[in-house]
């Protein structure tokens, strides 16, 4: 079965609750230029909801501060590299993860001022992504 590099509305986190929940108890890893925080917590699954792809819910989000992107169009190129290089990452993350019955809510963060390239970028998240399984695990 080929792998499914997508990014769909139910991957992405959304909820403000969630968000301000993720920022205030959740924890993080760091790698390089990027900061991933993330929560992992019990979800109740009804008899009727049918269980989805990974029998778990992954959820993510991307940011860039402000305060270093000045300008709204330095802060979506970094917001829109993050997203890309999540989408290509996503189905290695999942394969490797194994959450059964319970959310997971990341958020990364771009903390440096410079732009890396794409595929930096990639391998940065690719790393995040790595440490937090070994630290799910």
């Amino acid at each position: 079965m080929p792998k499914v590099f997508t990014y769909k509305k139910q991957d992405k986190l959304k909820s403000r609750k969630q968000t301000q929940h993720l920022f205030s108890k959740g924890q993080s890893i760091h790698a390089a230029p990027i900061k991933l925080i993330f929560t992992l917590e019990a979800v109740e699954m009804n008899v009727n909801q049918v269980a989805t792809e990974q029998d778990g819910i992954v959820q993510a989000g991307v940011g860039a501060p402000s305060r270093t992107f000045r300008k709204a169009v330095q802060r979506n190129r970094v917001k829109r590299l993050l997203r890309e290089a999540y989408r290509l990452e996503k189905p290695h993350f999942i394969e490797q993860l194994s959450i059964a019955n319970k959310r997971l809510n990341l958020f990364f963060l771009y903390t440096d001022a410079q732009v890396l390239a794409q595929l930096e970028i990639q391998a940065k998240v690719k790393e995040a992504l790595t440490l937090l399984v070994k630290r799910i695990k």
